[in-house]
């Protein structure tokens, strides 16, 4: 029964890959698309400081895709979640909030949030570099597996 599992479940990962690879290739020709209607339009080969802002925010969509698809690959070969990766998408996403942060948006609060969750997502990956550990899934934190 436990190897049906096994089976089931790295069935599901692959699947999971092969989506979020159509995705994110569909993503990619999205952003392309949108550059090429961009460089056409009048005048010509000139954009506008919004519309690079926006491509800026698509461009790091499709990465954080690419470090998620590396994280459920890293998953899919040894069974153990690798946090560094996990950290690491989570530092692309806040950096992406902060490359395309629009003062006139939002307050200052939210701002002196976003730092703090900057600097904590800093020394979190600090600290995970430091230790080179991940942890196997289900097994409970206690089960270190030094990285290789």
């Amino acid at each position: 029964m436990l190897k049906i599992i096994h089976y089931l479940e790295k069935f599901l990962i692959s699947s999971i890959l092969l989506v979020f690879s159509i995705i994110l290739l569909l993503a990619f020709i999205d952003v392309s698309y949108e550059i090429y209607l961009d460089v056409i339009a009048p005048p010509l080969f000139v954009v506008d400081a919004n519309n690079l802002m926006e491509l800026f925010s698509l461009f790091l969509i499709i990465l954080i895709g690419i470090e998620l698809l590396e994280t459920i690959k890293a998953y899919l070969k040894s069974s153990v979640v690798h946090v560094e990766l996990v950290v690491l998408v989570a530092i692309i996403a806040i950096a992406r909030k902060v490359i395309v942060w629009d003062f006139n948006k939002y307050t200052y609060n939210e701002l002196i949030a976003l730092a703090v969750m900057v600097i904590a997502l800093g020394i979190t990956f600090f600290l995970v570099k430091k230790a080179g550990t991940c942890w196997k899934i289900g097994t409970g934190a206690s089960d270190e597996v030094k990285n290789n």
